[in-house]
Formats: structure tokens, sequence, C-alpha cells
């Protein structure tokens, strides 16, 4: 049985790896790609660090908010998960939300809730040791490797890329857990390459909106799980691309920074903001960066930050988050439709956290982020505010990076 998960690794290495590298090769233009050679994978590097973990439990030690009051959130819900029984299907099809009879108002729940009891579970153990907690993780993890679920449909890609990467945030805090067994862990790496990863992949190379974010989280996030040194590289280099003049097929005006845009109108994601003639427009730009935040903090545990990095334009991400804020919180006139969508429940908190703590954000932002604390929110990291929260990357803060420049040691 070992030898065969053994040749069947090898042989999705064999079709997938080769195929990551061209796409790298191809799609970076202008400058130097990021390349990983002198690269060591440390574990977690997802959603934390073990020296940003150390600082929290120390934080949590001495009662110090806001991680003591967001710790006991984890716990009710790591407590509430050891009753949490997985629920795999055979496959599962996604109806895209413009599609007719769209599912996802059960297929995002159902995603939801199976990663974030794993996640939750997996994070109380890295917090306490309690082995009960990490034993229901690997319980989820195994319960769907076993089932080996198929995705289908439309939307497959988009939605496991943003409402299933707490799978493996879980197995990333798992990463040393010897309860999860070698063979396990095959199993779990067989399922997750061939029925998760392809379908994240495929979003992540081939779309230029939210859909790109998505799956990059989800690429991203796998390659760290699984120590895929080619597939951060590349991963790498499509965030990265980001802030870079883009002249292939996914550019939406030639010659232009298609992710972020600065004009007199502010800094935007030119994507997004026109989304349903702009009624739309500040909702898909909170899905966007949901999911970017993420993999800026993935990207800065692997050695780099783009947080300082600004397009040609002059714009950077911080830009895009400010401007996001005025419009979606304060309320200023949003250019593209002044009726644009504002609904409390698409608000996405862990986006104003994570800036929090690598920008110097505008001081209305911080005083926000202490009103609403613990930053939760569907498609982000639920516990980001006691993973993170007042938790400041000084490093980028005080010394700006060059894209590709590596930070200090």
């Amino acid at each position: 049985m070992i030898k065969f998960y053994f040749v069947f690794l090898l042989t999705i290495a064999f079709i997938i790896l080769p195929h990551h590298q061209t796409y790298a090769q191809k799609n970076m233009l202008g400058g130097e790609n990021i390349a990983l050679s002198e690269f060591n994978f440390v574990h977690p590097m997802t959603v934390t660090t073990s020296k940003e973990m150390d600082i929290v439990k120390l934080r949590i030690k001495k009662g110090v908010e806001p991680q003591l009051t967001a710790y006991k959130l984890l716990m009710v819900d790591a407590n509430r998960a050891q009753h949490f029984v997985a629920d795999p299907p055979d496959s599962m099809f996604v109806i895209g939300g413009y599609e007719p009879n769209s599912n996802l108002k059960m297929i995002r729940p159902w995603l939801w809730r199976n990663c974030s009891a794993a996640y939750a579970s997996a994070l109380a153990y890295a917090y306490t040791g309690e082995e009960r907690f990490a034993n229901k993780a690997v319980e989820i993890l195994n319960d769907w490797a076993k089932k080996r679920t198929v995705f289908t449909g439309h939307d497959r890609g988009l939605q496991l890329g943003s409402y299933f990467s707490p799978m493996l945030y879980a197995a990333d805090l798992l990463h040393d857990y010897k309860g999860w067994s070698e063979l396990q862990r095959a199993e779990f790496k067989s399922w997750w390459t061939k029925n998760c990863l392809t379908e994240t992949y495929d979003v992540m190379v081939h779309r230029d909106n939210n859909w790109k974010d998505a799956g990059l989280l989800g690429v991203m996030s796998a390659a760290v799980v699984f120590e895929d040194k080619a597939l951060l590289e590349e991963s790498l280099n499509e965030l990265s691309s980001y802030f870079r003049t883009r002249t292939d097929k996914n550019v939406n005006e030639k010659g232009s920074q298609w992710k972020i845009k600065k004009d007199e109108r502010g800094v935007y994601l030119p994507r997004e903001v026109i989304r349903n003639d702009g009624r739309s427009g500040l909702i898909y730009t909170g899905y966007t960066l949901t999911t970017l935040v993420q993999c800026m903090e993935i990207a800065r545990y692997a050695g780099y930050n783009f947080w300082s990095a600004k397009t040609q334009e002059g714009g950077s991400l911080q830009d895009v988050i400010e401007q996001f804020y005025s419009w979606m919180i304060k309320g200023d006139v949003f250019p593209w439709n002044p009726k644009a969508d504002r609904t409390n429940e698409y608000f996405r908190y862990n986006v104003f956290e994570i800036a929090n703590n690598n920008s110097r954000l505008m001081p209305a932002i911080t005083e926000w982020v202490g009103e609403h604390r613990p930053c939760l929110g569907a498609q982000g990291d639920d516990y980001v505010t006691l993973n993170k929260g007042d938790i400041p990357n000084d490093q980028i803060r005080l010394s700006p990076l060059k894209i590709g420049d590596k930070p200090k040691k």
C-alpha cells in the first residue's frame, strides 16, 4: 500500500510540476523572477509562525488584549468541534452565484463548517498542546481524504480556494504531530493534490479577478503544506506580477497594471469595481482583499515583502485597503455607482486586522479595528485577531523592502 501511494505521488509530480515551472517562466514579464533555491520550509507558515505564536502565548498568559478574549473564543469553538462529525460527500457539484439554481448557500457553509472545525482544533492544539484537539483535526482531515471527494461545477476552484483553504491551515499546524501517521498524510496529500489543488491552480493561472486571488491562496497554502518549492515559487511570482506591467491574456488594459489601478478616482482593483455596473464593486473588492491579504502573509513568511511594493503608477495594496475603507466603511461616494452595495454580511474584517500589522494605516482604520475585534468573517482567518492582533511586523513598518528583497535576519 505504501509503495502504491509513493508511485501515485510521483506520477502526480511528473504531471503537474513541469507545467508549474513553464507557466511561471512564461508569464513573469519584466524584472527577475523569484527563485527559492536557498529556501527551506518551516511550519507553521500559512496563518502564523512559531515565533508569532510564542508572542501570542505570552500575551495570553499575561492577560493582554486582544489575544485574551480571542483565545477564549477559540477555545469555545475548539471544544464545540470535539463533537463535530465530518460530512464529506462522494462528489460536490458547485453551481455559481450567477447560474440558474445556484447552490452556493448550501456549498459554502458545508465547506466552511468542516474546514473551520479542523482549523480551530489544530490551532487550539498549537496553543495548548492538548492532543484531543489535534486528534479531532486529524480525524476531519482523514475523513475527507478517505472519501476522496470529487469537486465539479463551474465555481469549484473559486469556492475551494476561498472557503476550504483552512483545511490546509490545519494540516500546516499539524506538521509535526506524531498522531497523524505518514500513511494518513500521504493519503491526504494524494486526494488534495488530485481533487483540490488542480482546481485552485487552474483559476490562479487562468483568471484575473477575485477568482485568481482565491486560487492563489489555495495554491500557496498547498505549496507550504506539501513543501512544494516549485509551486510556492510560481505562486510568489504570480503575486509579484500584481505590481508589474502584464501583457499576457489576463490583462484587462494592454500595458497597464490590471490588478491595482491609480487615477483621479483613487487606488482600486479595476476588475472588481465594475462588477454589476458598480453595484457590487465594493463587495467584490472585499472578496479579493480577503484572500489576497492572506497570500501576502504567506509570502512574508517565505521571506518576500509585498506590503511595501508599489506599481509603476505608485499604487500599493495599502492604498487599495485605505480606499476600500473610505468607500465601504466611511460611506464616501463610490465613483462607479453611488448606490453600491455595502451589506454588512459581506464585510471581510480580516483585511483590516492583517493590514494594520504590516502598514502604517490611517488612524481611523486602526481605531475601527480596535472597536470590531475579534475580526471575523467567512473566507477570512477567523482567528486573525488572536494570531496577529497588535503584533506589528516592525521589520516592514520601519524598513520597507523592495520587491524580491529578503528580510534581514
